[in-house]
């Protein structure tokens, strides 16, 4: 009996204790959307990258994917990219819609006319779609700083 009243206080002090992070911050968790990132502008612009459950995936076609609306649509194939996978998990947990507030949907890249190319972000959420380009006139701090993100992730595609 006496181990039986030892195993029960066991039990009864490890439910009300609080979880221990090992001095780490608790993981952030994944927005329920789809997250696709690519360049649009020059040339066709590129492939499309997307973040769906957890799996990264990318566009079959590799240029000219058209705006928005075609590239939610497009076809896509599993990609087998750690780092990849690492900066798009990465983008979306640190989304946030304030990030977005003072600059409202785009998909436009005036360097195109120049042969350059805009890297852009798509989020899809009950089959709802927004997407974003940054470009060289746009002013907003928190907007441009997300979006360098965006275009560093690419990069470790």
């Amino acid at each position: 009996m006496k181990h039986f009243s030892t195993l029960l206080l066991l039990f009864a002090l490890l439910a009300c204790s609080s979880p221990q992070t090992m001095g780490r911050q608790p993981v952030a968790m994944l927005p329920d959307a789809t997250f696709i990132i690519g360049y649009t502008g020059g040339w066709g612009g590129g492939a499309a990258y997307k973040l769906e459950d957890g799996k990264l995936y990318t566009s079959v076609e590799q240029r000219g994917l058209g705006d928005a609306d075609d590239i939610v649509k497009a076809a896509f194939q599993p990609l087998d990219s750690p780092t990849g996978l690492a900066a798009m998990t990465d983008l979306a947990k640190r989304y946030s819609p304030k990030t977005f507030t003072r600059v409202a949907p785009k998909f436009d890249c005036q360097e195109q006319a120049y042969d350059g190319v805009c890297p852009y972000i798509i989020v899809v959420k009950d089959d709802k779609s927004n997407a974003w380009t940054r470009s060289e006139v746009d002013k907003d701090q928190v907007f441009v700083a997300y979006m360098n993100d965006v275009q560093e992730a690419l990069t470790k595609m």
